[in-house]
């Protein structure tokens, strides 16, 4: 269900996120002391943190009025966000790992404004009839927490190459204050590549159990609809796959797997996009209804029939019908006489 206090929420989360990210920015840029941005910056997120999952809480006990927290692609979205503003502000607490929301903050702004137009233009709830409560639950929640494991893992990633950069040109660390260090960095994309590793096995094993169970699943028309997301998603697993085990594969360490980092979680997002491009499938031309749509609408159902019938209504079918016997029966008459 669309919210107005959700739409004008998720903007101004979006301009707050931005506005931290101006800040980490600066500190970046114009090394030495600044305490004032740094807690100016850090409060900024922690805001949209506590932000974001308040109005988690308000769509699921007010607005949706279900007892399932995740019943729309918003409201995923938004768990995202809430876990991942705690992580960026965790990690960049951390004195190992200074400079990393630099790289979490555009993520995070991205996340936000993605569920602002989850939640405006393309909102659709999940079809939750269908799906058996408890594999649903895995799956969405092996999906976005996985999806959270694999978003830090890809920002620790893209810092990995710009300090690798650096110490390649020989760029003074005065002139961008101090970074984490490649050997932190490469331990972190292990640890959450790991972590996102286990909670998407789970995810994709509970939507294969859901694929299976639906009457149609091998039927042409479905496997064309579910074709392209198992691909990208084996993909992305298998992405991480390969990250987590990369101290036993000195071929994938450093560089590649900040790359399959990125890539993985790209291949996630191409999923994202994939769900919700083919819940909005182009309409036919004639009334912008889907043909599906408009073949099942064209026939009422047993229900209506029924209230057609105790009404005293004749479907158009037994009108017609009866029209035909009508005109055939002075035909019937004359041949008897």
């Amino acid at each position: 269900m669309t919210d107005t206090l959700t739409t004008f929420l998720l903007a101004g989360l979006t301009l707050l996120t931005l506005a931290a990210w101006a800040l980490a920015l600066h500190r970046l840029r114009q090394p030495g002391e600044h305490a004032i941005a740094s807690t100016a910056q850090q409060t900024l997120v922690i805001i949209t943190g506590l932000a974001a999952a308040g109005l988690f809480l308000h769509r699921w006990l007010f607005v949706e009025g279900a007892w399932q927290p995740l019943t729309a692609h918003v409201d995923g979205l938004l768990l995202i966000a809430t876990l991942f503003a705690g992580t960026v502000a965790f990690l960049q607490s951390r004195p190992r790992l200074l400079g990393l929301s630099v790289f979490g903050l555009p993520l995070l702004a991205l996340i936000l404004a993605w569920a602002l137009c989850a939640a405006t233009w393309t909102y659709r709830p999940f079809e939750i009839d269908t799906l058996h409560p408890v594999w649903r639950g895995l799956h969405l929640a092996g999906v976005y927490l996985g999806t959270l494991g694999s978003a830090v893992a890809a920002i620790a990633g893209g810092m990995y190459l710009y300090v690798q950069h650096r110490l390649k040109h020989k760029q003074a660390p005065a002139q961008f204050g101090r970074l984490a260090s490649l050997e932190a960095l490469e331990n972190l994309i292990i640890r959450t590549a790991t972590l996102g590793f286990a909670l998407l096995t789970l995810g994709l094993v509970a939507g294969l159990v859901i694929l299976i169970d639906e009457p149609d699943a091998w039927e042409h028309a479905s496997l064309a609809r579910y074709l392209p997301k198992i691909v990208l998603a084996t993909l992305a697993w298998l992405s991480f796959a390969v990250v987590m085990n990369v101290r036993y594969a000195a071929s994938f360490r450093g560089r590649r797997a900040a790359w399959l980092a990125i890539a993985g979680l790209v291949l996630l997002l191409a999923v994202y996009g994939i769900v919700t491009s083919s819940a909005f499938a182009p309409r036919a031309a004639a009334g912008g209804v889907s043909s599906f749509e408009f073949r099942v609408s064209s026939f009422p159902s047993g229900e209506r029939l029924a209230q057609h019938r105790a009404q005293g209504h004749q479907p158009e079918n037994s009108k017609r019908e009866t029209r035909n016997q009508k005109l055939l029966k002075p035909e019937v008459s004359t041949c008897a006489s």
